[in-house]
């Protein structure tokens, strides 16, 4: 029996483990790295050489340990130094999958390293798809390169996967996507590695679509028969891969739907498997302008899920995460998870890993994390490939859930039973973090955490029958639970009887203020009775029974339990009448805010319990569960009157519920605000103000002025702004202001007479207080133009008029002054019927321009008349003759200094 065993584990590290131990060691990015450890932890490699912006590769031994790595140009052993020959390779750091690391089979010592080049720059040249080979006996056994960059094809994509073609031969297919024929990339070359080497003549599957964007990520599904390529603008796509002949077929286009409100349009570069080959990762970008460049801050980007299942695929599409952020690759890890590398920009990248943490379930039950793995160096764009084999499906020896899983938590204390398919005949072979344990059933009984694998031969001599499982036990800490006294006011008052508790009060001191725990109630220490409402427990002091309390982790669910001891205290604190409040200004409803941490302080200081804690609550049945609580501020709803409920506490122990009395005063009923006028012409006369009051007698207030005074009314004889605090009885207050504006009876400062004119005017300028309307008579009292807001008369015949001013803001009076407006006759008829018998200035008087010398001129400029204004008018004649119709000529010199000359017309 030991030899069979013996034999099946050569088997099984050779035919079956190209394993996921292979896949254990990851250099990327900016000199990043983790392991994968066996007992499924995942440490940080902070020793790597590797900075390359997209590709790279790494390959392990089967128990794990590193041999080397590339970024497609530099090959590094697993001391972190440049292979001796290891330079030059073929490869590009910004080549999408620059390089893929391929075992020979049956040959542990001799790998292939494929890479794909790509040119960045017109002195760039790309030297396509090459192999070199790495023989791992030379330079003490830390490999060198003894072949290096054959070439295969000259021209390439960036793109290169690997797969298992059959456990019999081993052999393993290595495949890329180039030109044939055109420059346009069409074609998959299928190379297999088997046992005697390369065979350098692809198996080639063309296809009419013609994709020109060289970059994206080409993955086969870890089973083997699907491959999806991803080309950036020009498209994704899935195809058929049959692992016997290496043949491509049945080309299928998904199409990305997602975009950010149709501004930020994706196009696909990563892509991955779900181990069970049924679910498709895409993680997607947008292409910026040639202005927006690599500028972070118009980079986007997304992880897309697609259903292989689906009968439309591109439907099945499922957004699980869109954010600022570049486009970087997904990559299955040897513990069944799906790791995504994160950046800022082409140039910039992040010192994180999202996590897809279930990648076999749909939609977001695949449970995805954002940035979930810190890293202290810079993560880029691209993850090592690997032949993806290493990570086809493994047989669930868990059966926890309905849901697939390698993972295992139980609590401290625990065991398990892992269980295999029971298959008659079958030789398991059991191991615990990479070591062979002596069990050799189907199941197998756990108690310490680490990881557990099992393969399985059924002994029917087909090696693809064969099975292997594996689980990751993790052992989490059970909680600390404590013990803890409850105590609860009386419900009634009356000793005995039932009394209800809110046992949530109890949670903190039962985990002991730990956040991560929550508690459950039962009623037996077995717990299977629960508790159905632990915030309404109804408790018997009559025949007190315990609580029985199961503490648990919220996140592991591990539990402890402890004892929640229920007592019933009888002690009374007599019902407390808090301080009134006033009614608010401007709002006066009753409503008032009421500082309940000063009801404390009074409380504490009348029933000297300084030490107790108080809570305030609406109602009664609040108080009792202590539910709903009030916070410190507290604004009363029942308006004018109301009761609240205080719960005193000592050390979380009820001490006492009693009524807190609340009430607010009215504030008394005044007109706020009043407004009155002072003519300041009538001091020292006064006027009275008073303090406003409404439908009361001004005998119950107590009234202070501003001016000192307190009675109701006021005598006033100054303007200002006077105000008055209105006090009642219940020194509720409120304060009313009286303004008194000034006014008074206008100044005239000046009167603007524009005469002599075919517009005469008249424009009065005026100061003062008041506010003031004009109105003009004439020299007999007779109105002109009544009482108006504008101080301009306009149209003004000569004459001698009175301009009147009077104050319509408070009618502080009235004042006026005369004004001449001078004209000159055109016309005179000296018929002695007594009317136009002389001719004389218009608008001068004894008062206006009485010294004002007027000259009348015949035609011929003789002097016939010198007169003033207080001398009548010329009468026509000359040395007492009456002279003929004519036209005479007049020069006017008024007493002002203004000087008029024009004629007129004497007509009998």
């Amino acid at each position: 029996m030991m030899k069979k065993i013996a034999t099946l584990l050569i088997f099984f590290n050779t035919c079956f483990s190209f394993s996921q131990s292979e896949a254990s060691n990851w250099f990327f990015g900016d000199n990043a790295g983790i392991r994968f450890n066996p007992d499924g932890t995942i440490s940080e490699l902070t020793n790597g050489r590797l900075s390359t912006t997209e590709g790279c590769a790494t390959i392990s031994d089967a128990n794990g340990n590193l041999l080397f790595y590339t970024d497609g140009v530099t090959v590094w052993n697993k001391n972190h130094a440049a292979m001796p020959n290891g330079f030059g390779l073929y490869g590009d750091s910004s080549s999408t999958q620059s390089a893929i690391v391929v075992p020979q089979p049956e040959n542990p010592d001799i790998y292939y390293i494929f890479t794909v080049d790509t040119s960045v720059g017109r002195n760039d040249p790309d030297y396509g798809f090459n192999y070199s080979i790495v023989d791992m006996t030379l330079d003490s056994g830390l490999g060198n390169v003894t072949i290096k960059n054959s070439r295969l094809l000259s021209n390439c994509s960036e793109k290169v996967t690997a797969v298992v073609k059959d456990c019999v031969s081993q052999s393993i297919w290595v495949i890329t996507f180039a030109p044939d024929r055109t420059e346009f990339i069409d074609t998959f070359y299928a190379y297999e590695v088997s046992t005697t080497g390369l065979n350098t003549t692809p198996v080639k599957s063309a296809f009419a679509t013609d994709i020109q964007d060289k970059r994206g990520y080409l993955k086969l599904s870890p089973e083997g028969t699907k491959l999806v390529c991803a080309n950036g603008q020009y498209g994704l796509f899935l195809y058929d891969f049959d692992k016997t002949t290496g043949i491509v077929s049945n080309e299928i286009p998904i199409n990305i739907n997602f975009s950010l409100n149709s501004q930020k349009p994706q196009v696909s570069y990563g892509a991955e498997f779900s181990p069970s080959s049924e679910l498709l990762y895409i993680t997607s970008y947008y292409e910026t302008t040639e202005e927006e460049g690599f500028n972070p801050i118009y980079q986007y980007g997304a992880l897309l899920q697609y259903d292989l299942t689906a009968p439309n695929i591109s439907a099945s599409e499922v957004v699980l995460d869109h954010r600022q952020t570049y486009r970087g690759a997904l990559q299955l890890g040897p513990n069944g998870k799906i790791y995504r590398t994160m950046n800022r920009s082409y140039n910039i990248g992040l010192p994180y890993l999202s996590v897809i943490n279930t990648p076999n379930n749909k939609g977001t039950a695949c449970n995805y994390t954002h940035s979930a793995l810190q890293l202290s160096r810079n993560g880029r764009q691209g993850l090592p490939p690997f032949i993806t084999s290493f990570f086809s499906q493994k047989i669930d020896i868990i059966g926890y859930s309905d849901t697939f899983s390698i993972e295992l938590e139980l609590c401290e204390n625990d065991t398990y039973t892992l269980k295999a398919p029971e298959i008659p005949g079958a030789t398991y072979i059991w191991s615990f973090n990479g070591q062979e344990i002596s069990n050799t059933d189907y199941f197998l009984d756990v108690n310490e955490g680490g990881v557990y694998n099992v393969f399985i031969d059924p002994n029917t001599g087909e090696c693809d029958k064969t099975l292997e499982g594996v689980a990751n036990v993790i052992y989490n800490e059970n909680p600390v639970a404590y013990d803890y006294k409850l105590t609860q006011c009386d419900e009634d008052g009356i000793q005995g009887g039932f009394t209800r508790f809110n046992l949530n009060e109890a949670t903190s001191y039962l985990t002991g203020n730990n956040e991560n725990l929550a508690v459950k109630f039962y009623l037996d220490a077995s717990l299977t009775l629960p508790v159905a409402t632990p915030e309404d427990f109804n408790f018997d002091a009559d025949t007190p029974q315990p609580v029985y309390a199961k503490v648990y982790n919220k996140n592991t669910e591990c539990f402890d339990i402890s004892t929640l001891t229920l007592e019933v205290s009888l002690t009374q604190i007599p019902d407390f009448t808090a301080t009134p409040q006033c009614d608010e200004l401007n709002s006066e409803d009753g409503l008032n805010t009421f500082y309940l941490n000063d009801i404390t302080t009074e409380l504490q200081t009348t029933n000297n319990i300084l030490s107790s804690s108080i809570t305030y609550y609406e109602t009664y049945e609040d108080a009792l569960l202590e539910q709903n609580r009030l916070n410190s501020t507290y604004n009363n709803t029942t308006p004018y009157n109301q009761t609240i409920y205080s719960r005193i506490e000592n050390d979380n122990s009820c001490f006492g519920i009693n009524k807190i009395f609340l009430s607010v005063n009215k504030i008394p009923e005044v007109e706020a605000e009043d407004y009155r006028l002072y003519c300041l012409n009538s001091y020292p006369q006064t006027i009275i103000i008073d303090a406003g009051m409404v439908n009361d007698n001004s005998d119950n207030y107590t009234y202070v002025w501003s001016t000192g005074e307190t009675t109701h009314d006021i005598a006033i004889n100054q303007p200002g702004i006077y105000t008055v605090v209105i006090s009642n009885a219940a020194d509720c207050s409120k304060e009313r202001t009286v303004t008194v504006e000034a006014s008074n009876i206008a100044t005239i400062d000046n009167i603007l007479v524009k005469d002599a004119s075919e517009n005469n005017t008249i424009t009065t300028v005026v100061s003062g207080e008041g506010l003031y309307e004009f109105a003009l008579y004439d020299d007999n009292n007779i109105l002109v133009t009544d009482y108006q807001e504008s101080n301009v008369f306009t149209n003004i015949r000569a004459g001698i008029y009175k301009v009147y001013i009077k104050d319509v803001k408070n009618d502080c009076g009235m004042v006026y002054q005369s004004v001449s407006v001078i004209s000159f006759p055109k016309v005179f008829t000296p018929n002695n019927d007594g009317f136009n018998d002389t001719w004389q200035v218009y608008g001068t008087s004894d008062m206006f321009q009485p010294n004002s010398k007027i000259q009348i001129f015949d035609r011929y400029g003789k002097l016939l008349k010198e007169l003033t204004p207080l001398n009548g008018g010329w009468d026509g004649s000359f040395n007492g003759k009456q002279l003929p119709n004519d036209d005479y000529w007049f020069f006017v010199t008024l007493q002002d200094g203004r000087i008029f000359k024009d004629h007129f017309t004497l007509k009998r």
